[in-house]
């Protein structure tokens, strides 16, 4: 009787081994969020940063290029909205309002959450001491 239980048992725990194993389940939904050192900035979080009407501002000091420029280097489609207060409440004229678009390049979907690259994109931002704060766009 030892002899057919012994097969017996080798045969189950080899073919228990040739399982392949199972895929992990696909989702449409995004990434959780990464770290941010200076989320404290941020008036959304990376899961609510494309709800607005087309941007992320913030305020820069007026009349500094070269730092224009950094943000520039940084982040190569942020555009000058003028001389507006804006949400970010830019203190004019002593600061200048700024536009972070949040294209479908930027976002899962609209109105959803920010892809890590946009993410990490505005946390490199925040980064910078002269940004006080990033805020949801809304037109009125």
């Amino acid at each position: 009787m030892r002899r057919l239980t012994l097969p017996g048992l080798l045969f189950a725990t080899l073919t228990a081994c040739a399982v392949p194993p199972r895929e992990p389940p696909t989702s449409d939904a995004p990434p959780k969020a990464t770290a941010c050192p200076t989320s404290q900035k941020f008036k959304f979080t990376q899961e609510t940063g494309c709800r607005n009407d087309g941007s992320v501002e913030f305020c820069l000091p007026t009349g500094n290029d070269a730092l224009v420029a950094r943000v520039k280097a940084i982040a190569p489609t942020v555009q000058e909205a003028g001389a507006s207060r804006g949400r970010a409440g830019c203190n004019v004229p002593e600061e200048t309002l700024y536009f972070f678009p949040t294209a479908e390049a930027e976002c899962h979907a609209r109105h959803g959450a920010l892809t890590p690259a946009a993410w990490d994109t505005l946390c490199r931002l925040a980064e910078l001491p002269e940004v006080r704060q990033l805020v949801p766009t809304w037109y009125e």
